[in-house]
């Protein structure tokens, strides 16, 4: 599969999640710490860290720079400061998750927050990339060139 054509499926998925994730703190805050909350929210947490940073990381390593190649006034810079911010609105929901998974219940309000910030940032630059530097992407790299930048196994 085409890079660009996997990431779009995976921004796809991580709206799915977001979704889960606000359905998830909806249920904590009317029904407390159960176990499928705490069990869904364990699940999530991988997702909105690890593997946000290795998504990001591939459009950075291998998309943008081909983008930047080719057009001086791309949105390449853009989303670069948004991935950044991104992924301290990342650092900052796993801390706030684990200080209140740790037992400090007055870390779920900032941990709710952080979650919020996440989800705004990040729907917001998915937008971004799915409906303009992908379309970009596709006009200015040849077939064989997108064909190079397909999936590969992150291990």
């Amino acid at each position: 599969m085409i890079l660009m054509d996997q990431l779009i499926v995976e921004h796809q998925d991580y709206v799915e999640k977001l979704q889960t994730l606000a359905e998830v703190i909806q249920g904590l805050r009317v029904n407390g710490r159960g176990n499928y909350f705490m069990e869904t929210l364990e699940g999530l947490l991988p997702v909105f860290t690890t593997d946000l940073d290795r998504h990001a990381g591939r459009e950075e390593d291998f998309l943008f720079p081909r983008i930047v190649e080719r057009v001086n006034d791309s949105l390449v810079p853009v989303m670069l400061t948004e991935h950044e911010a991104i992924r301290q609105a990342s650092r900052d929901f796993e801390k706030g998750y684990r200080l209140w998974r740790q037992g400090d219940d007055a870390a779920f309000e900032g941990w709710v927050n952080a979650a919020a910030a996440l989800r705004g940032s990040f729907v917001t630059h998915m937008q971004k990339e799915n409906l303009i530097l992908f379309p970009l992407a596709r006009r200015i790299l040849t077939p064989d060139e997108q064909a190079r930048l397909t999936t590969w196994n992150d291990g």
